[in-house]
């Protein structure tokens, strides 16, 4: 808390000085949009297009949850023209940034979606994280959980928005709502670029609607798991070691016994399952017993250095998935 504080009193002082112009720090009279994470990123330069300088403060290759903003990134968020951010536990430290910046437009993609409570299912292990702020034991019991604004108790819900395509294609929408707000005059291109995204995101939901219909069997993931909203979308059961926001890398043997159990039985897809960035030790543990492959699911949180550098992009990235299970599938 003393360095969030620490920052913010930086910036809110190096604002002062300098104004929020909106600005870029290349001197650029493009506009400037600011994003938290990949998926943000990634939306915000497809509808902005070359009229704005988009910047992205999770640096490819980073842990997400264990994101921490230096003064730098307060008086970026500070002088830009948009700030978009997910919202939800893992990004508390925007409230304190936003307390001394309250003039900035911001964007909250967790607003413009239908959220899901945070789940476990069984088998998973759940404990203490500092990162998604959990106060919880195993039992879980949701009542307790503290809101993102701490006004009040309410229910805790699952942060991992974008991985289901309906809900890319209505932050989408909003970007360009909002781009349109902004800049007026480059509205009819704003429009276009979303609704081209859009398509190519429509795409890819009837591909993977068609590849899951009629399919019963289950996923195991060796790993997190912050696909929840990709699975509620096509109706797909799983197990997994933790949550989307746990930060544990050591299961319990009750843990590892449970998913050697699941990997045995008649109805699970053949192969374990982990996500990007992960050191995927786990689901090698669990493969190596039961001869099976091991899959990266990319969740699109964060992106690697090569992948950011070759142009990769959300629906390249989903893309990849779909030839994954398309070839595990069949």
């Amino acid at each position: 808390m003393k360095k969030i504080i620490a920052i913010f009193t930086a910036a809110a002082v190096m604002c002062g000085f300098v104004g929020c112009s909106g600005v870029s720090d290349s001197g650029s009279d493009k506009l400037s949009i600011v994003t938290t994470i990949y998926p943000a990123y990634d939306f915000a330069r497809q509808v902005f297009g070359d009229t704005a300088e988009v910047t992205l403060l999770l640096k490819p290759g980073m842990e997400s949850h264990s994101y921490d903003p230096s003064a730098k990134d307060a008086l970026t968020i500070a002088e830009c023209d948009l700030f978009i951010y997910n919202g939800g536990e893992s990004d508390q430290w925007v409230v304190n940034i936003l307390e001394g910046a309250p003039d900035v437009k911001t964007l909250r993609m967790m607003d413009v979606v239908e959220l899901h409570e945070e789940e476990l299912v069984e088998g998973m292990q759940h404990e203490h994280d500092e990162s998604c702020d959990h106060e919880h034991d195993e039992s879980f019991d949701h009542e307790h959980d503290e809101s993102f604004d701490h006004e009040h108790e309410e229910t805790e819900y699952d942060e991992h928005i974008w991985t289901s395509p309906e809900n890319a294609r209505k932050i989408v929408e909003a970007i360009a709502d909002e781009a349109c707000a902004i800049s007026p005059e480059n509205a009819a291109q704003y429009e276009l670029s979303a609704t081209e995204y859009i398509s190519d995101i429509a795409e890819l939901d009837h591909s993977f609607t068609e590849l899951f219909e009629n399919e019963q069997r289950y996923f195991v993931f060796g790993d997190r798991f912050p696909l929840l909203y990709f699975f509620e979308e096509y109706d797909l059961d799983y197990y997994a070691a933790f949550p989307g926001c746990g930060s544990n890398t050591e299961p319990s043997i009750k843990t590892i016994t449970f998913l050697s159990e699941k990997l045995s039985g008649n109805d699970v897809i053949p192969a374990v399952f982990c996500i990007e960035l992960s050191n995927r030790d786990i689901a090698q543990t669990l493969a190596g017993e039961a001869e099976l492959p091991v899959l990266e699911f990319h969740a699109c949180h964060n992106i690697t250095a090569d992948d950011f550098n070759a142009g990769e992009t959300y629906v390249s990235l989903m893309q990849r998935n779909y030839d994954t299970l398309k070839n595990i599938l069949s």
